[in-house]
């Protein structure tokens, strides 16, 4: 697919904070688009995604922000009404891409965004983005998995629930990082904290009370066991 279609929805993973971890595929369908949405912290303020991409943006293009806010009570009537801006957007004949960091089908308000956009009877198209546990993987020279083994890949609030597995992604880790760490080393596996993957501020901690002390909602733990 060489050229954007109109009245088309993107989900574009921008990647996980560095601007030359964006693929040329996104790149190319940013500059091309009619309408932007990106997702911002409360009150309009600072958006990450966008702050990744803003030297690709034309200037002619449009650019929506929408608040989020995962896990409150009115999350689903946020997502509802980003839908319907969207959707005025596209039924102009405009292409609209949303963009979201890491990749868009891992734990992002795209998915829930998706299913509105995909009842409406919307073309849509999903690019893929390098995730946050690769970059930080990456960043720590940490193995994610390797042989026959399997990954898990996991929210902190269920890090209970891991079994046998070797090699395990613990993301969502803000304010479970001392319940993780208990169960981590009750169940012998070593760990590494990675906070801010590929962007400013980027720190890699292998250390109990510093990991502690962090308290970093933009973090994971990358976990392995021999």
């Amino acid at each position: 697919m060489n050229n954007i279609e109109n009245g088309v929805f993107y989900g574009v993973g921008v990647g996980p904070g560095d601007e030359e971890l964006l693929t040329l595929k996104a790149v190319r369908i940013i500059g091309q688009a009619d309408v932007i949405v990106a997702p911002c912290a409360k009150n309009g303020g600072d958006s990450i995604a966008l702050k990744i991409i803003k030297k690709f943006i034309d200037n002619n293009t449009e650019v929506i922000t929408k608040h989020f806010p995962m896990g409150d009570e009115d999350q689903q009537e946020k997502i509802y009404d980003a839908f319907l801006c969207i959707s005025e957007k596209l039924s102009e004949g405009k292409n609209v891409v949303f963009i979201t960091i890491g990749d868009p089908l891992i734990y992002s308000t795209y998915i829930y965004l998706l299913k509105y956009i995909k009842e409406a009877g919307y073309k849509s198209f999903t690019i893929p983005g390098i995730t946050s546990f690769t970059a930080a993987a990456a960043a720590s020279s940490e193995i994610l998995v390797i042989g026959n083994e399997p990954l898990l890949i996991i929210p902190g609030s269920r890090v209970k629930d891991i079994k046998e597995e070797k090699y395990v992604v613990i993301m969502k880790v803000y304010k479970c990082e001392e319940e993780i760490l208990n169960t981590l080393e009750e169940k012998g596996f070593k760990y590494v904290y990675v906070k801010k993957a590929s962007r400013e501020g980027q720190e890699i901690l292998r250390n109990r009370e510093e990991i502690l002390r962090s308290k970093e909602y933009m973090a994971l733990i990358i976990a392995s066991k021999k």
